[in-house]
């Protein structure tokens, strides 16, 4: 029997499918821009990479950050160091690539697993615009960040034990060679991803694989529990040993005990109150409650959505742990979640390792979500794309950003009113156009920043008159925010941040000839010192964004004026 045209599902797999590329283009689109949406720790990323490189060995990291130099473990940077050629080609979207390589590989690897056991492709295409689309992937896992490694790495274990229990052949617990050597190999690659971010992420990796594979056993003996209690063990040595190699192969071993073992990693158990009382405050569980909304953005709906689904299910047939593919990775993202509460210090971030489970559990809902759930999604994204606008007219008046982004930024947001009326009017495919009022959001995104970059943002004046392997004195901002300075001015240049050099070079106390100096202008800042007494001159002058506001520079009285707290300038200077 042959499906008719109406009873074919809307929209069509293929329309899924090319969606699906078109948000893969956006994540390339803007790539390289220094604005993209990130977090601080990148340019901490960069500049100990970039040291290190500098240094020609592998070992030790180099930064010269106090006490940031052991951060992360060594694979981060290395990863940065060989893709660049040893600093050779420094450019940030050659640091940022393979981010979006491993992107790339969880999509595809969710869409294999979804087929194995589906039996199409449809969820498939559903579940990677679900990852794609949820903000906490578009702006943690695009940049130079620990992020997309850890989706990759920290998914083949738990991807292994789906993909084996999706026939029946292979579903159970064996006690042999063949096995034994599977999770061999899964915790050496376990292991990477731990050279990538930590050791303690062993903790949540083992106990969500231990329970997903007994859940998704039919039955199981003591002995079963006996086999699988060894092989996630075995496992969690190879892991550890593997990062542990890196106190091996250091030869400043005591600087990474000190550094990353003991403040990086164990100061996070401990707080000056007790743990009950850090659990149950808003401070301390505050960003896992906020989690899904601050990871999944637009999407926030969708997951309301599946909780009240799942909640249904719960009051229908009780706590069934056992079962499908469904209830394997509710338990995945249950035992990680639970695992991450033991840690006094806490961070939504924490859970991004788990957005290809949460998509993959959305997709698998998708057509099934009420019409609701897909216009709260659609009208989420006006409210942010009106912001966007707002912005975009700001930023054109101050002749910051060029007309032809401005109206992309308008065409997008007119683009997701027109959606939106679409869902008001028909249900049928509620669904996709709430992913599409997502994905026209992320263009807009893409396109302010767009007109804000390039030529836009680069230092302009006497291109022949910049500074070469000079010290550069600026402001003291977040660890490690003068790293983005190498990528303005390259030249093999040292951006040293201290403020009360900087404040010298300002007021005109420090007149030492030659000395090159950058601070940041609010338009409404008055005229400098230095300038006004003729004891320093104005080299180039770039355009820039506020990313990490003051408390109190925006209020009641300033916040409908962005050029007084968000659009700013930076002078580059020099002593005459």
């Amino acid at each position: 029997m042959t499906t008719t045209q109406a009873d074919r599902p809307l929209p069509s797999t293929r329309v899924l499918w090319v969606t699906v590329v078109a948000v893969a283009l956006l994540y390339v689109w803007g790539i390289d821009n220094l604005y993209m949406p990130s977090n601080g720790d990148e340019m901490v990323y960069a500049h100990i990479a970039r040291l290190t490189a500098a240094s020609a060995q592998w070992l030790p990291l180099v930064s010269d950050l106090n006490d940031m130099r052991n951060t992360k473990p060594p694979l981060l940077f290395w990863q940065s160091m060989v893709i660049s050629g040893w600093g050779e080609y420094w450019q940030l979207w050659i640091l940022r690539l393979p981010s979006l390589f491993y992107l790339g590989l969880v999509c595809v690897g969710m869409s294999l697993l979804l087929h194995r056991w589906l039996g199409e492709w449809r969820t498939a295409a559903w579940a990677v615009l679900c990852v794609l689309l949820s903000w906490g992937t578009f702006r943690y896992g695009r940049p130079y960040l620990t992020t997309a490694p850890e989706m990759f790495w920290f998914g083949l274990a738990p991807g292994w034990v789906l993909w084996r229990a999706a026939q029946p052949s292979t579903r159970g617990i064996h006690h042999t060679v063949s096995e034994w050597g599977a999770w061999t190999v899964l915790g050496l690659l376990s292991g990477l991803g731990l050279a990538y971010k930590s050791f303690a992420l062993i903790a949540p990796l083992a106990a969500a694989t231990w329970a997903m594979r007994l859940a998704l056993q039919p039955r199981w003996s003591w002995r079963d529990l006996g086999v699988c209690t060894a092989q996630t063990l075995w496992l969690s040595v190879l892991s550890v040993g593997v990062f542990a190699t890196w106190l091996l192969l250091d030869p400043q071993p005591q600087e990474v005990w000190r550094e990353f073992v003991q403040r990086e990693n164990a100061g996070k158990m401990s707080s000056n109150q007790s743990y009950l009382s850090v659990l149950f405050s808003l401070k301390g569980s505050g960003d896992y409650l906020v989690a899904p909304l601050l990871n999944t953005g637009l999407l926030f709906p969708w997951v309301l959505a599946l909780a009240a689904i799942g909640w249904r299910f719960v009051r229908v047939h009780g706590w069934v742990w056992r079962g499908g593919l469904s209830m394997a990775l509710w338990l995945w993202i249950a035992v990680w979640c639970l695992v991450f509460m033991l840690p006094s210090q806490r961070s939504g971030r924490y859970l991004l390792p788990l957005m290809p489970a949460l998509a993959m559990l959305m997709a698998m809902h998708a057509e099934k979500f009420s019409a609701v759930v897909a216009r709260s999604s659609g009208l989420l994204s006006a409210m942010a794309l009106t912001v966007l606008c707002w912005l975009a007219w700001h930023a054109l008046s101050v002749g910051i950003l060029p007309m032809p982004w401005a109206l992309c930024v308008a065409l997008a947001g007119l683009g997701v009113v027109v959606l939106c009326a679409a869902m008001w009017r028909s249900v049928d495919q509620a669904a996709i156009q709430s992913l599409w009022c997502a994905a026209l959001f992320l263009l807009g995104f893409n396109a302010l920043l767009q007109g804000l970059s390039g030529e836009r943002v680069r230092f302009h004046g006497s291109m022949a008159d910049r500074p070469s392997a000079e010290t550069v004195w600026v402001t003291e901002g977040f660890n490690g925010e003068f790293e983005r300075l190498q990528f303005l001015l390259p030249g093999n240049n040292r951006f040293v941040p201290e403020q009360a050099k900087l404040n010298a070079l300002i007021d005109g106390t420090d007149r030492t000839p030659g000395t090159w100096f950058i601070v940041p202008r609010l338009m409404s800042d008055p005229p400098l010192a230095c300038e006004a007494l003729h004891i320093c001159e104005r080299v180039a002058v770039r355009w820039d964004i506020e990313q990490r506001l003051k408390p109190g520079q925006v209020h009641a009285g300033n916040m409908w004026r962005p050029s007084e707290w968000l659009w700013r300038q930076e002078w580059l200077l020099r002593v005459r």
